[in-house]
This record gives C-alpha cells, structure tokens and sequence, in this order.
C-alpha cells in the first residue's frame, strides 16, 4: 500500500485533490493508496517526527504558515530522499522546487490530465522499487536503505543495528515485534542468510567461511552459531554456484 501525504491550507483544493485521486484509483490496475490530508505543515511534521511514514507528499507551496519550499526542506532533513510533488497557482517556484529534486510541479486548478499522468508515474516507480528498498523507523525520523547496501544487520537489546556498505551504522527503535518478523522483507531475499540468532548478513559481501564465522569483504567477521552451522555452509554454497552461472 502507497502512503501518501497531502498537505494544503485551502480545504476546498485539499477536498478537490483528494476527490481526484479517487478517482484515479476506480481505474484498473491501481494500487492501493492510504491519503492522509493536513491543513497545516506542522501537522504534517509532526506526523513524520512522530514516526509515520509516507511514499509520496503532495504539498502546496503558498502557505501562510510555512511555505511548501520550506516544508520540503525540513522534510529532507528529516528523511532520505522523500518522493514530493508540489502543487501551485504559480510557477515562480519551479527552480526552488527542483533544487529540492522535486518528483514533479502541477499547478493549480489540479485536475485529471495534470495529476492523473504523475500518479501513473508514481505508481510505477513503487511498483519497481518497493521491494529494493527497507524501511527504517529511527530515533531520528525514517530512513528508505537500499537492500543491496546493507552489509549485515545485529539485534543488539531489542534493537536492530544495520551495518552498510558506505560505512555508516543505522539504529532502530526499541523492536516491538521479533528479529525473525522485523527482518522480513530482508530476509525473503536469496542473498540474505541468518548466521546466528542476532545476526542476518548479505552474502554478496561474504569473503570465506571456516572455523564458524563468516568473514565479509569490509573486514567484518560475523559470529555462525553452532546450530546454524549446516544451513549457512549449504546457503552459502548455493548462492555462489548461482553466482557462478552468470560469470
């Protein structure tokens, strides 16, 4: 399901935008879409300081509490690369949206011709990314990790620490649910294994296995437990004769 974010202060547009978007999802072959509509920008910061998490905004940029250039940088400080359309009666802002990396500038009256082509191509973009990426609910706002840079990750007190390939080391919240049920979506890929009850490691860093640890590209030597032993030598073996096919 999409999560997405509409924030603008004129309710007769909020309604109207809303109303569209409705309208986009009775054609065939949409997603699911979860809106959630705030008047003010500050409801809607405080939604995503709070740990809500959102795929697209949709912001109107003349607000009188905050404009939508400005929103759109407290939310890039807040989290990695979020997906914004903006909406406007002018076009004054087109280059302060796009030094933001804006997904798109529709303006104002919104109507089906306008907003309906960037919804198709949203849907699209989720469609292709949705499972390349792993969400992350942090101390400091969320955080989209591309599965392929996460080197390994270590359950360390109920909470899940995520070592990645450009050396930074991501923590997230006090884990409610299981190591097993947080991992999830990371652990349906082929190249992730679980070594060890604490750990899940990325097999496209994996250097050798001996002595019961494995031992990673960047250094790291991750812990293979007793128990684990004969499910990580036979995943180990069959990833990288996959791998060798390729070659």
């Amino acid at each position: 399901m999409i999560q997405l974010a509409i924030c603008d202060d004129d309710k007769r547009d909020l309604t109207r935008t809303v109303e569209l978007i409705k309208e986009w999802l009775y054609e065939p072959n949409k997603p699911e879409i979860k809106i959630r509509k705030f008047a003010s920008p500050f409801l809607l910061l405080d939604a995503v300081s709070g740990g809500e998490a959102f795929d697209i905004f949709l912001l109107d940029i003349l607000m009188p509490e905050m404009s939508g250039i400005s929103l759109g940088e407290q939310l890039s400080n807040l989290l990695a690369e979020p997906l914004i359309v903006y909406l406007s009666s002018s076009t004054d802002y087109y280059s302060d949206a796009f030094r933001l990396f804006a997904f798109n500038y529709i303006c104002k009256p919104v109507d089906r011709q306008l907003l309906f082509p960037v919804l198709d191509k949203i849907a699209r973009r989720f469609e292709q990314h949705r499972d390349n990426v792993f969400i992350l609910k942090t101390t400091d706002g969320i955080i989209q990790i591309p599965l392929h840079s996460i080197v390994y990750a270590e359950l360390q007190a109920h909470v899940c620490h995520f070592h990645l390939a450009d050396g930074r080391h991501l923590k997230s919240q006090y884990l409610r649910s299981g190591f097993n049920q947080f991992l999830a979506p990371i652990l349906e890929q082929p190249n992730f294994i679980k070594t060890h009850t604490s750990f899940v490691v990325n097999l496209n860093y994996s250097n050798s296995l001996a002595n019961g640890s494995l031992s990673l590209t960047t250094g790291a030597v991750i812990p293979v437990a007793r128990s684990f032993t004969a499910r990580v030598q036979q995943n180990y073996i069959d990833y990288w004769l996959k791998e060798e096919e390729y070659v």
